[in-house]
């Protein structure tokens, strides 16, 4: 899923493996493509509405990327886009989010009023905000494409090989090799194992994430093991890692 985080007031600081202290205030939009690890220490009382939505099922008119590939397809020549994951928010979605904390307050389960919703976000996205705006606060997903690439980000995190992988995205394995060598410009198992590595670098940067619970999530067998991958895969052991991101 990805996440489009609206504040309405108080004070967050953020890190992410996209960015790094990012400050949110009252009136930011702050978006987070899935798969995208974030951590946050809320300063002052906040109140937040967050909305998830998935493109891989979403209808081109409800979809935030066809409007961004339309656009993007006008563009020749132009400078390479860059992210930036805030926006600050019309009074279009000021408002529009006031009636979606209403829905949300008194206990609304209403799955097409949410449809009509998310479609009215996107509306209102296209509608306040330029094209060049949206390319780069959308930047994350408009590389993908869907839906191979985006079955690939829903999936690879539960996977331990190229197997694994190629099961839970439905393919079978040669044809999902070769999808995925002119997807991605690589082998599975490489980008498999250069992605496991970043996550893990990610988590040893917080010094209160213990040990064993990173081994857990990414399903070392043992600490050995763990010692071993980081050795080989990132140049140091687990705890040298550390101090190297503390001195930082």
């Amino acid at each position: 899923m990805n996440y489009i985080v609206f504040c309405q007031k108080g004070e967050v600081r953020l890190t992410s493996s996209l960015f790094r202290k990012e400050m949110l205030h009252g009136g930011d939009i702050l978006f987070l493509p899935r798969m995208a690890d974030c951590q946050g220490e809320i300063l002052e009382d906040t109140h937040a509405v967050i909305h998830t939505f998935n493109n891989t099922v979403c209808r081109p008119e409800n979809c935030i990327l066809n409007y961004l590939y339309t656009h993007k397809k006008k563009e020749e020549g132009g400078n390479p886009t860059t992210y930036c994951c805030k926006l600050p928010a019309h009074e279009a979605i000021v408002l529009f989010m006031e009636s979606i904390r209403h829905y949300l307050t008194d206990g609304t389960e209403d799955i097409q009023l949410w449809h009509l919703k998310h479609k009215e976000l996107i509306r209102l996205f296209s509608r306040y905000y330029t094209p060049e705006e949206l390319q780069t606060f959308f930047h994350p997903m408009t590389g993908e494409e869907v839906p191979f690439k985006s079955l690939v980000l829903a999936h690879y995190m539960k996977a331990n090989d190229t197997q694994e992988l190629a099961d839970l995205c439905g393919y079978g394995i040669t044809t999902f090799r070769r999808i995925f060598k002119e997807e991605f410009g690589t082998a599975v198992y490489q980008w498999l194992l250069k992605k496991r590595s970043e996550h893990i670098l990610y988590r040893l940067s917080f010094p209160y994430i213990p040990f064993h619970d990173i081994i857990e999530e990414f399903n070392f067998a043992s600490p050995q093991q763990f010692y071993r991958f980081c050795k080989t895969n990132l140049g140091d052991s687990p705890t040298n890692l550390r101090k190297k991101h503390a001195q930082k």
